[in-house]
Parts: structure tokens; sequence; C-alpha cells
């Protein structure tokens, strides 16, 4: 996975394909308004942007398989990932470098079957 640099079109691109909610949960944020909050705030993006790049790259896997609608339903599914009792949203949440690869790859694996 190469994460880039998050734009305004890339958190409102990952917004428009996972949802405000679960964006601002792999955002880090508590609620959806200090999301909007961080949001408005670009010297905040450093904070959350490599995640939110990593869940659009996510939701993109999905698009490509044709199977867009079920991305968010994957990334909220505990275990999804192949990680007990953590979903994908949340290992991209907690992310590492590590993280993020083992995410794409079972995504890739999950839009296969």
């Amino acid at each position: 996975m190469t994460v880039g640099v998050l734009s305004t079109s890339g958190i409102d691109r990952c917004v428009s394909l996972l949802g405000e909610e679960l964006t601002a949960y792999i955002a880090g944020a508590g609620t959806v308004r200090e999301f909007r909050l961080w949001r408005a705030d670009r010297r905040r993006w450093s904070d959350f942007g490599t995640r939110l790049q990593g869940a659009v790259e996510v939701a993109d896997t999905f698009a490509r398989a044709n199977r867009l609608g079920a991305a968010a339903g994957w990334l909220r599914e505990v275990g999804a990932a192949g990680i007990a009792g953590r979903s994908p949203a949340r290992l991209l949440r907690e992310a590492t470098g590590d993280t993020f690869k083992r995410v794409q790859e079972a995504a890739e694996r999950f839009t296969k079957r």
C-alpha cells in the first residue's frame, strides 16, 4: 500500500465512500463533531491523514471489484482482517505501516472470493 498525502478531495472521498461516522472513527476522532473540527483545521490533517488515505485505498479495492457497497460493513466486521477481536476499521485507526499492508491484503483477498 502506498499511502500518500491526504488532500481535501481525499477526505471528501473517504466520507463519500464510507460515510462520515466511519471516517471519523478511522481518523481517530471521538465523535463526528470532533472530526468536523479536525477536518476544518489543516494543521490537524497530519494527525489522521495517513489513516484516511489507507481507508480510501481499501475502499478503492472494493470499488475495483465492483463491491463498494460491502466496504463499510467489511471494515466494521471484527476479525475480517485476520486479527481476532479487532475490526479492519480499528486496525486502521491504530495503524502502523505493517497494519496498513495487512488490512489492504485482507481486503484484496475478500474482494476476490
